[in-house]
């Protein structure tokens, strides 16, 4: 493969079916490895990720994105598929899915207290969303000379598609030196009891922590003493774009993580999305995490929710919402606390 073929394969996503990336560090130099999966293509190329990063803005400019907001998403992606995140460039597999809504424009602040606000996403992507309600929550929650308080909270809706990786949030926020929370919902994917309707969204949470290291164990694993702690979980057994990343490649679904449209476990993520649904991880208590998510990030945010819409998938208002924590107030020494709990659990085996 050449350049060209990379390039290819963004601004025309038909080629994705016969190639499967990965976006790794590799000898320090941050790369983009396609590898085809084809028989008869062997071997790796490595493309420099801001390459990526670029060819990726400039598809998004060329299905009617500016160049800020394109680049934004194309950041957001590249940093889901360096994760091996299933929210990364695979988005771009369809691209009139992440093309602009009609009428959608700039997301807005429509309430807003010292404390508090809520985002009009204005049919704005969630990745846009997202990013807008979260710097804001951080920017008021560092805002002491105001004397807003340790926390603050901000929400979204009418965002018109997923957000994405919501690790990429918290921990934007976690390198600020705050506590990032992050609740997401969608449409109707995920089914609250086995082979029941779907009512959930896939409903992913995050958690974003700062973190000092000491480091001096000897067990160096090539992370910076101060990176962030970082936790990203959707609440369904599968996430949605690993749903369509299976559909994409004719590959099986993994056993017992979803259902067809009569009830019983599938492996066919066709049978999925043509009436079928996903299940929630951890039985009872996944379902359980899931209706949380959905109150929190959906009724709380002004959002569709169930019941009061055909369905959500037609209303096309995701919700997001952002709790910030600033720590210091709360408690001295917070990142080196926290960067002792996760040395020693590193060590526990």
């Amino acid at each position: 493969m050449s350049n060209a073929t990379l390039k290819r394969f963004i601004l025309n996503p038909t080629l994705q079916s016969n190639l499967k990336f990965k976006l790794r560090p590799i000898n320090s130099t941050t790369t983009c490895t396609f590898a085809s999966i084809a028989a008869a293509a062997p071997g790796f190329l490595n493309i420099p990720i801001e390459e990526a990063k670029a060819t990726t803005t400039l598809a998004l400019q060329k299905i009617g994105w500016d160049k800020t907001d394109a680049s934004l998403q194309a950041e957001i992606m590249t940093a889901a598929e360096l994760c091996g995140n299933n929210q990364g460039l695979v988005k771009m597999y369809q691209p009139h899915l992440m093309a602009p809504s009609p009428g959608a424009s700039k997301p807005i602040i429509e309430r807003e207290t010292l404390t508090s606000a809520v985002i009009n996403a204005n049919q704005a992507p969630g990745m846009l969303a997202a990013i807008t309600a979260a710097d804001l929550a951080a920017d008021k929650v560092q805002k002491k000379d105001q004397d807003n308080g340790p926390i603050s909270v901000v929400s979204s809706f009418n965002s018109s598609t997923s957000s994405g990786q919501l690790a990429f949030y918290v921990e934007r926020m976690a390198k600020k030196g705050l506590v990032g929370i992050a609740f997401a919902n969608s449409p109707e994917f995920v089914a609250a009891a086995p082979g029941g309707q779907a009512v959930f969204g896939t409903n992913p949470l995050a958690v974003g922590v700062p973190a000092k290291r000491k480091n001096d164990s000897g067990d160096d694993d090539g992370l910076p003493t101060d990176q962030p702690f970082t936790f990203d979980m959707a609440t369904s057994a599968i996430a949605l774009f690993g749903v369509l990343s299976a559909k994409a490649k004719n590959e099986p679904l993994p056993p017992n993580v979803a259902f067809g449209k009569d009830g019983s476990w599938t492996t066919d993520a066709t049978e999925v999305m043509e009436g079928g649904s996903i299940a929630t991880f951890g039985g009872h208590k996944g379902a359980g995490l899931s209706l949380c998510v959905e109150i929190l990030a959906g009724a709380l945010s002004g959002g569709a929710v169930v019941g009061q819409v055909e369905s959500k998938k037609a209303a096309k208002s995701w919700g997001h919402t952002f709790i910030a924590i600033r720590p210091d107030d709360l408690v001295d020494d917070f990142d080196e606390k926290v960067g002792s709990i996760l040395e020693t659990v590193k060590k526990s085996g």
